[in-house]
């Protein structure tokens, strides 16, 4: 019996001693296995670009509303009952210029205008009365002073008459004004269109009496309409502007935009005038595109060019030598890009940008340093100067550019 449990323990001590044998083989094995393992590679994976200068024109995006270039609040200069009112004068009337649009009553104008005509033939009446009378006692002074020696300057002037001569001119010279101003009374009663263009809206009626300086509509001119348009602060150096007040050196083509339904509608307008103001609350500056022909009454071709409409703008630049571009997304919040050196390591280069639009920056860098430079397209979340990097991918076009 007592034989028997010493074997039982022998057996349980044996099999303990093989478990950490094995275990503590197990335990060399694995720390072999951690030493003989590869270190970890560190070296970041980027894509790159390499910079190159290009030539570049772009499109200055900005909006505005369709105004006319001229526009004429009309008021009646005399006073009456309306008997006349044009078809055409209604609103979106077309007119040419002198067309008739309304008649004021002008019955008691043409008795002024036949009184004015009566009151001049009075005067120069009058005046060739005088003339003849003054003309008479002339002669009576040549002939009853003759012999003595004197002439027609040394004759009195109230005898010669000279006095009422003038005086009669001066009637014939204020009845003509009346007659003038008696035809143009007249004349005033037919309210004719000032120029080409169209009625924005009538204010009067038939029958209906009009004073002097009543409002009778508004008209404006379809020769050409202007947008005003607002030009960030940042986009001024883009676009070679005049001083106010000054004329533009080259034509600078502006293209007007506007989404009608599924169609989007094109027109072609050219910058004309740099306004001298700037925006209080905006802080913008303005600038006036001209668009000739709106209605398209030359052509008959096109989609109108509405007033009161809302356009979208793009006023294309002049074209900028030595430019950079990069998406935005290799540009860094403090301005900075990141530039791959001949060791493959990272190191930053500030830029200085001259335009942005939704996917590129444009720029140009400080300072030049004769290598092909390469820039990594790579977000980094930390970026250091001076890590190594391996470029895997390149988006270059050309064999590389000089910073």
């Amino acid at each position: 019996m007592i034989k028997r449990k010493g074997f039982r323990q022998l057996t349980l001590s044996s099999a303990v001693l093989l478990s950490c044998v094995g275990l503590a083989a197990g335990l060399s094995n694995m720390e072999k296995s951690a030493e003989e393992e590869e270190p970890f590679d560190t070296v970041l994976t980027v894509t790159a670009k390499t910079l190159t200068p290009e030539s570049l024109s772009f499109a200055i995006q900005s909006q505005g509303t369709v105004r006319p270039s001229t526009e004429t609040g009309m008021v009646t200069e005399t006073s009456g009952v309306v008997t006349h009112i044009s078809p055409t004068f209604v609103s979106g009337g077309l007119l040419k210029k002198g067309d008739l649009l309304a008649t004021i009553d002008d019955s008691d104008y043409r008795v002024s205008l036949k009184q004015a005509e009566a009151a001049l033939a009075a005067s120069r009446a009058r005046l060739q009365e005088e003339e003849a009378r003054s003309e008479a006692e002339k002669n009576n002074w040549l002939n009853s002073y003759k012999s003595q020696g004197k002439t027609l300057t040394e004759a009195p002037p109230l005898l010669l008459r000279t006095p009422q001569v003038k005086e009669a001119r001066a009637n014939v010279k204020a009845a003509t004004a009346q007659l003038e101003k008696a035809q143009r009374d007249l004349e005033r009663t037919y309210i004719r269109a000032p120029y080409d263009g169209m009625v924005r809206e009538r204010a009067i009626n038939l029958g209906q009496f009009v004073s002097k300086g009543s409002r009778v509509g508004s008209v404006f001119s379809v020769t050409n309409a202007e947008v005003r348009l607002p030009i960030k602060p940042s986009d001024l150096s883009l676009i070679n502007l005049p001083r106010p007040g000054h004329i533009l050196d080259t034509e600078i083509v502006v293209e007007l935009t506007q989404q009608q339904g599924t169609q989007t509608v094109t027109w072609q307008a050219e910058l004309n005038r740099v306004e001298g103001v700037v925006g209080e609350q905006s802080r913008m500056h303005y600038v006036i595109a001209t668009i000739p022909d709106p209605y398209n009454l030359d052509t008959l071709t096109g989609s109108p060019l509405k007033m009161g409409s809302f356009v979208r703008a793009a006023l294309q630049t002049p074209p900028i030598d030595d430019l950079l571009s990069l998406p935005r997304g290799a540009v860094y919040g403090d301005g900075k890009i990141l530039l791959i050196d001949e060791n493959s390591t990272l190191r930053f280069q500030k830029i200085t940008p001259v335009h942005a639009d939704e996917n590129n920056i444009y720029f140009r860098t400080a300072t030049k340093t004769g290598t092909t430079t390469r820039v990594s397209l790579t977000p980094l979340s930390n970026p250091i100067e001076g890590t190594a990097v391996t470029v895997t991918a390149s988006t270059d076009n050309s064999t590389g550019a000089i910073l």
